[in-house]
């Protein structure tokens, strides 16, 4: 867990000198406001408002999660396609899977499909 926390830290709240930045004090648990800022700005459901003209232009797009995820990715997946909906988007592909978060390797062909038909077309 802490490496996948300090993964992210790195991904969404980095300074530009590489410095990562937790958006909590990690000896209270409080949020670091401007920090945890940021990576609210990284959440997908969030920057659909944001990104409206360049959702609406694209060829397709393809949503997918284990209804079992062990980081509640479904619930966000969901959340994601509800916004879209509010924009007039609605994804070519969306599927609820009965999966978790590990172990989906299987799925990886179905989007690999969907993603080489569409750059083909």
């Amino acid at each position: 867990m802490l490496v996948s926390v300090y993964g992210v830290a790195a991904a969404f709240s980095a300074d530009d000198d590489g410095t990562v930045r937790l958006p909590f004090e990690v000896s209270t648990g409080r949020l670091i406001e401007p920090v945890w800022q940021r990576w609210l700005d990284w959440d997908p459901v969030r920057m659909v408002p944001r990104y409206t003209d360049a959702l609406r232009s694209q060829r397709a797009i393809y949503v997918d999660a284990g209804t079992r995820d062990e980081y509640y990715l479904d619930l966000g997946a969901q959340a994601f396609v509800d916004e879209l909906s509010k924009i007039g988007v609605t994804p070519e592909f969306f599927e609820l899977f009965d999966a978790g978060h590990p172990a989906i390797e299987y799925r990886y062909p179905l989007a690999l499909r969907f993603l080489a038909e569409r750059l083909a077309s």
